[in-house]
């Protein structure tokens, strides 16, 4: 196959006119893998094998250590979909040799990336296999950011107390100001406080959170928790961590506050769902939480009620859930369409609405054939792509609108919402979508793709570099290169064209079903956006729910005692 894998990116041409020459390469396909070996350098070691999602074991083959290292540096901490959260499980945990002259460096960039995004465990996994010794700067911190998001503060001291080398990296530096408060020795806390400021400049919210802990003063209005050290501060000092403080959280620190049962339950579950919209929690993990909550005989009589009157409040969610696991009576299968497409209902931001589909994913597999509403319908179809299920998409939405009917037989408001869905079904399967839109006189859209939603500052020396990366990945069929810019490229504040760049380099790295998937995601997620400051709906409210008084959002569902 020659250079046609990279038409997409050929609508960028005039951009990289200036970096890269153009070039005619043959590229072949990935070579099939059985097994997977486990190496001992961080960054060559991985957890996965080709059943679960491994690439290639030559993944880095041709790579240059200061682009990976560059690109390493680039990827987000908060992955913009769950299909770019997926790209980077399967790009960082697939195991294969480093490039030649890789050094403990390049794994650390590894497993920090892979921490701060959400995979916590997994590069903690990896260190505590791989051959770096107990001293080493690299692997001791990304164990020390597992032990800051599992609230364990002195085991990340004591790791930082064994360091060899690096012991004056600013983030050695910032953990022991909180190693010296939380051994009371204020006057160490306050001198290594004075040196972060004077020789390594802080964040306003690293200065007010280590500030804090220095002191041992809460701050009047406290910033939300985005790092493992930000939380851990906010933990010791009983900080507010409410559902509007998490917008801008890292994926590890979702994860860790999804998984913290001391925090409020209406808390959990809003990261539980920010989280799973990343890709970087499992689905079955957020269902155990949403199903390990207790409420009373009364609140479960009147879930539905309840959805109706306090549709916005996080434990509602759980709530319909539960309602729904208990009816497994044949006679209750309408009746449980009907509680599910309500619950899907709810789904007002992107990330809510990507966790519910995910959460009901097996429960609408089993329904097919029931009898439902256009609106109901088009609930599970929606659903039903949210997971990558094209097939069983087109079979509600040809349920929408009937066999033999057209669009114009619905409502006006349905029909336009029917419309929409077929054009997003067709960035999953265009024959499916082309044979529902033929069905029902509807004309697809054309140039219906991925969109960028991000309105952050692009770096323009970043942009570039990224994109030649793209290219080289592409024409050299550099793989796990090619995984990387894709992330890379998704991250927020990048530019009008990189949407492109992600797409084409999620096929360029052998991952086509995640291609796909992100062209959806990204078109299902401009649905909620804004068009004047491109945030999710729904942001704005729960940063609103935060009372002046710091106790965050008050959910009126109560889980009975226990809990």
């Amino acid at each position: 196959m020659r250079i046609s894998r990279l038409t997409g990116l050929a609508a960028m041409g005039a951009m990289a006119s200036a970096l890269i020459a153009s070039a005619d390469a043959q590229i072949a396909p990935p070579e099939s893998v059985e097994t997977a070996v486990l190496s001992q350098d961080a960054f060559s070691t991985g957890t996965l094998t080709p059943a679960t999602g491994a690439l290639p074991v030559d993944l880095w083959r041709g790579a240059q250590t200061t682009t990976l290292e560059f690109l390493l540096e680039q990827l987000p901490s908060r992955p913009a979909t769950p299909a770019i959260g997926e790209a980077m499980r399967r790009t960082l945990l697939s195991p294969g040799s480093a490039p030649d002259g890789a050094g403990a460096a390049l794994g650390g960039k590894k497993l920090l990336a892979l921490a701060h995004a959400g995979f916590v465990e997994e590069a903690a996994t990896i260190a505590s296999i791989s051959s770096a010794g107990r001293g080493d700067p690299w692997t001791g911190r990304v164990q020390a950011v597992r032990d800051l998001l599992t609230g364990n503060i002195q085991n990340a001291c004591r790791r930082g107390d064994r360091l060899t080398e690096g012991r004056e990296d600013p983030f050695w530096v910032k953990l022991r100001v909180v190693c010296y408060a939380a051994s009371d020795e204020r006057d160490a806390a306050d001198l290594s406080f004075g040196i972060l400021r004077d020789q390594y400049g802080l964040t306003p919210a690293d200065d007010i959170f280590l500030t804090a802990v220095a002191t041992g003063a809460a701050p009047k209005s406290p910033p939300a928790a985005t790092t493992p050290l930000q939380f851990a501060i906010a933990r010791m000092l009983e900080l507010p961590i409410a559902p509007g403080l998490l917008s801008q959280a890292d994926g590890g620190v979702l994860v860790a506050i999804a998984r913290d049962g001391a925090l409020d339950s209406a808390t959990r579950i809003a990261a539980g769902q920010r989280a799973v919209a990343m890709g970087v929690f499992a689905p079955a993990e957020f269902a155990a939480l949403m199903q390990g909550f207790q409420f009373d005989v009364v609140a479960m009589g009147t879930a539905a009620d309840a959805a109706r009157e306090q549709g916005g409040d996080p434990l509602t969610d759980a709530l319909l859930y539960q309602s729904v696991n208990e009816m497994n009576a044949p006679e209750f299968i309408r009746d449980k369409a009907q509680r599910i497409a309500l619950a899907l209902s709810l789904g007002d931001t992107f990330h809510r609405s990507y966790a519910l589909s995910v959460l009901y994913a097996d429960d609408i597999a089993d329904l097919e054939g029931v009898i439902l509403s256009p609106g109901e319908a088009s609930q599970f179809a929606q659903a039903r792509m949210a997971v990558g299920d094209a097939v069983g998409a087109g079979k509600w939405l040809a349920a929408v609108t009937g066999p033999g009917a057209s669009v114009g037989a619905l409502p006006e408001t349905e029909a336009m919402n029917f419309i929409e869905l077929v054009n997003l079904l067709s960035l999953l399967d265009p024959q499916t979508a082309s044979r529902i839109a033929r069905a029902a006189d509807v004309s697809l859209l054309s140039g219906a793709g991925a969109q960028d939603v991000s309105h952050g500052a692009k770096d323009p020396v970043i942009a570039a570099h990224i994109l030649e990366a793209a290219f080289d990945a592409a024409l050299e069929n550099k793989v796990g290169q090619a995984g990387l810019v894709a992330a890379a490229a998704s991250g927020a504040g990048r530019g009008p064209g990189d949407a492109v760049i992600v797409s084409q380099s999620l096929k360029a790295a052998g991952m086509p079903e995640l291609q796909r998937r992100y062209r959806f995601e990204q078109a299902w997620a401009a649905r909620f956006v804004t068009p004047d400051d491109g945030v999710d709906a729904g942001i704005e409210a729960d940063e609103a729910a935060v009372t002046s008084g710091g106790d965050g959002f008050a959910p009126r569902i109560k889980p009975s005692p226990g809990d």
